[in-house]
């Protein structure tokens, strides 16, 4: 099987990972997607701010969405982008040079931000609380960044939700659950509204989305790695996954693929003191 670079380990912790230029282009390549490009635009339309408002935007990557939110908040608001990897933060501010936007980047982790409480009239986050050790924690962060009234906007996959077809339903099975489990945490999409009822967030709002993708999506999103992992430890034997293997590109070729996954994007308020 073709591709053997596992993006999902690559952003666990990508300045440590010998594979970050490979990490850039997969979020390139995702960005640009639709499907992505759909859910942003929802992730922006309930954050519920305008011009002039100053937004965090943590785990910006190469800072596609801080250069799109500082489009919408206009030269009087402010965007500041916030990651633990060093490279995505200089990658971020090497795009967004002579383009005149009221945007900043920093490295930061988003367990503990040295910045002031109540900075940012809404914080927003996407594909993040899946790798992170304590969700908890960066959650109640956020909470103490946004102002009072002010709103936290995340969006999660849910890793354990993949819609494929094959010739073996249980052996399907156990890559899917086995593909998910290679995050720290791939329920958490399901979990986000109980966090954010646990921390006495107020409105809590949660709209399930659905992306479909092709096979070279899902290539990209490393599945030949991780099938090669799963032999390795024994989840299923080669010949089950080369048949599979087989079965997807076969359904690719003839037309009849067919792949989804379904994420959430949750909204809630600060409540007032």
């Amino acid at each position: 099987m073709e591709g053997t670079s596992n993006v999902v380990q690559d952003f666990h912790n990508i300045d440590g990972s010998a594979s970050s230029s490979h990490a850039l282009r997969f979020l390139d390549t995702l960005n640009a997607s639709q499907q992505v490009q759909q859910m942003q635009a929802l992730s922006h339309q309930m954050l519920g701010v305008g011009t002039g408002a100053h937004l965090l935007d943590a785990g910006c990557g190469v800072g596609d969405v801080t250069r799109d939110l500082g489009a919408m908040v206009g030269p009087t608001g402010h965007v500041l982008g916030v990651d633990l990897s060093e490279a995505m933060v200089l990658e971020a501010r090497g795009r967004s040079e002579g383009m005149r936007l009221p945007v900043e980047f920093r490295q930061g982790d988003i367990h503990s931000l040295a910045l002031p409480s109540n900075s940012f009239d809404a914080c927003r986050v996407s594909r993040v609380f899946i790798y992170l050790e304590d969700p908890r924690r960066a959650l109640s962060e956020l909470l103490r960044l946004a102002r009072p009234g002010g709103a936290v906007v995340l969006f999660e996959p849910e890793l354990d939700s993949w819609v494929l077809d094959g010739p073996d339903r249980a052996v399907v099975r156990k890559l899917l659950h086995f593909w998910a489990d290679q995050l720290r945490n791939p329920w958490i999409g399901r979990q986000l509204t109980s966090l954010f009822r646990s921390l006495g967030v107020h409105q809590v709002k949660a709209v399930p989305v659905v992306g479909v993708w092709d096979l070279g999506m899902l290539e990209t999103f490393g599945l030949y790695s991780v099938l090669e992992k799963a032999i390795g430890e024994g989840v299923a034997s080669r010949v089950q996954v080369d048949a599979w293997v087989r079965f997807l590109r076969d359904a690719e070729r003839d037309g009849s693929f067919y792949g989804s996954m379904s994420g959430v994007v949750v909204r809630g308020t600060k409540p007032s003191p």
